[in-house]
Parts: structure tokens; C-alpha cells; sequence
């Protein structure tokens, strides 16, 4: 099923830097208001809102083509407010199951270092100087609480996981056995698409509480057990209604960190 990318941060947070990744590695199309209005409209647009929903119209229309043609679409727009979120992902459902969140995480010193030299370096970027870079964060509005979807961090700590939604594909399922190593996994394990873990490899992840195996599942990031000998954090993902002590997660998990040291973290 195609999937649609919804990149979140403010300007200057590396967005399209890693939406260009994405659309490299997965085959997708890219789809970026600010590279459109520059072509169409300029550097410095008057009537912004008016202009900005003629392209903003254009790239539903182009992803929902996209989309019926079997082809991942990334949206690198930024999504600065909740009820933006909201109402794109709810759009975006309407065409396709696979929705995900990018949040991407940025000091914000950095970033307006970035956008002002991007303004005064690049001629087909946006004008923004550092007065408007204020004002225009002023409207911006962090990942919290209330984006309650399917989330994929970038460069952010592990432990930003804890309480997010997070989509796991299931490569180990329950009672399948170790490629390498003579044991079998007693809960389904996995790991968390378009992500990168320390060691270089997708983010693992263990699904705890399913009777059944399972190739994918969806749910809530409990916790997370960070391996002080070896640089690969796992996530622990739980259906709502479990509510695991930290004993309760040490076994079900034992069968494999057992030989590691670790710590479980919870928030």
C-alpha cells in the first residue's frame, strides 16, 4: 500500500533534507510548497494566503495521483499547528492506510543560522530575515500530546518515543526462531520503518501482550531499554489497555537481554 510522509518542524530543522532521503530510498515523490511558490510566484509573493492555497490545492491533487498510481508521496511542508496536523492526516487517510508523521527536532539557534544564510546564499529560496523568522515562529506549534498519530522521530533522543504512537514491522514474529542464535522469540519483535538506530540499522522495537503473530502492529511506545554495552535501543510497544510495571517488561524481554547490560527507561 503506498504510504504518505508528512514531514513536521519549523524552518530550518533539516526537513527537506531528510524528505529528500526519503524519496531517494523509497522511490517517493517529493512534493514541497515553498519550491513551488518561489517557481510560480517569486521570492517575495504578495497576496501570500490567496497564492499559498492555489499551490497548496495543487499538491492534494498531485499526491492523491500519486497515491491511485501506487506511488509514495513525501509532503514536506512543515505542518506547524495541531489543527493542521489534524486535518492533514485525517485528508491523507482518505487515501491511504499508511500515514506517518516525520517530526524532526532542531535547536532553534541553529536553525535561524541556517535560514538566514539560506536567504542571503540561495536565490531561489524564500525571503525570510530575522524579523520575519521571529514572527513566523511565533505560529509554530511543537509535537506534543495532542498530535496523538503514528510518529517517526529524527535526531531526537530515543526516550522522545516514550508515549507516541509507533508503527512496528514485525521481521521476528512470536515463536519464530533466531537466524543466528538457537532460540525463539516468545513475543513478536521487530523494527520501526524509515528510522535509523545507533548501530546503523532501522530502530528494533518488541510488541508485547499479543496472543497471536503478527507481520505489523500498531501501538503505544511504553518504554525503552537502552543498552549500556552495546549502541542499540529498543523500543516497548503495548496495545492501550496494558499497563506494564517495569518487572513485568524485564521478563517478557529477559530471553534476549539477558546478555546485554541495560537499563529500562520510562520516561
Amino acid at each position: 500500500m503506498p504510504t504518505i510522509h508528512l514531514m513536521v518542524g519549523f524552518i530550518g530543522f533539516g526537513k527537506t533534507t531528510i524528505a529528500k532521503e526519503l524519496a531517494k530510498n523509497f522511490s517517493a515523490e517529493r512534493l514541497t510548497h515553498d519550491d513551488i511558490m518561489c517557481e510560480r510566484y517569486g521570492r517575495r509573493p504578495d497576496n501570500f494566503q490567496e497564492k499559498y492555497k492555489i499551490v497548496d490545492d495543487f499538491i492534494r491533487q498531485k499526491t492523491a495521483e500519486y497515491i491511485a498510481q501506487g506511488r509514495d508521496v513525501v509532503l514536506d511542508y512543515g505542518f506547524w499547528t495541531h489543527t493542521k496536523r489534524e486535518a492533514y492526516y485525517q485528508w491523507a487517510k482518505t487515501l491511504t492506510d499508511d500515514v506517518f508523521f516525520h517530526v524532526v527536532e532542531c535547536d532553534l539557534a541553529v536553525a535561524k543560522e541556517r535560514v538566514l544564510m539560506r536567504t542571503q546564499n540561495e536565490n531561489t529560496a524564500l525571503m525570510i530575515d530575522e524579523q520575519i523568522f521571529e514572527t513566523l515562529l511565533k505560529q509554530y506549534e511543537p509535537w506534543d500530546y495532542l498530535d496523538d498519530y503514528p510518529v517517526i522521530l529524527h535526531n531526537a533522543p530515543t526516550t522522545h518515543y516514550i508515549g507516541q504512537i509507533v508503527h512496528v514491522i514485525i521481521d521476528r514474529p512470536k515463536g519464530s526462531k533466531h537466524p543466528k542464535y538457537d532460540f525463539e522469540y516468545p513475543v513478536n519483535y521487530g523494527y520501526v520503518p524509515f528510522t535509523k538506530s545507533g548501530d546503523g540499522e532501522e530502530l528494533d522495537a518488541y510488541v508485547l501482550m499479543l496472543d497471536e503473530p503478527v507481520s505489523e502492529y500498531t501501538g503505544r511506545c511504553i518504554g525503552v531499554i537502552h543498552r549500556t554495552d552495546d549502541d542499540d535501543d529498543k523500543l516497548i510497544i503495548a496495545p492501550e489497555a496494558y499497563d506494564l510495571d517495569d518487572e513485568e517488561i524485564e521478563k517478557q524481554t529477559e530471553f534476549q537481554e539477558k546478555w546485554f547490560k541495560h537499563v529500562l527507561l520510562r520516561s
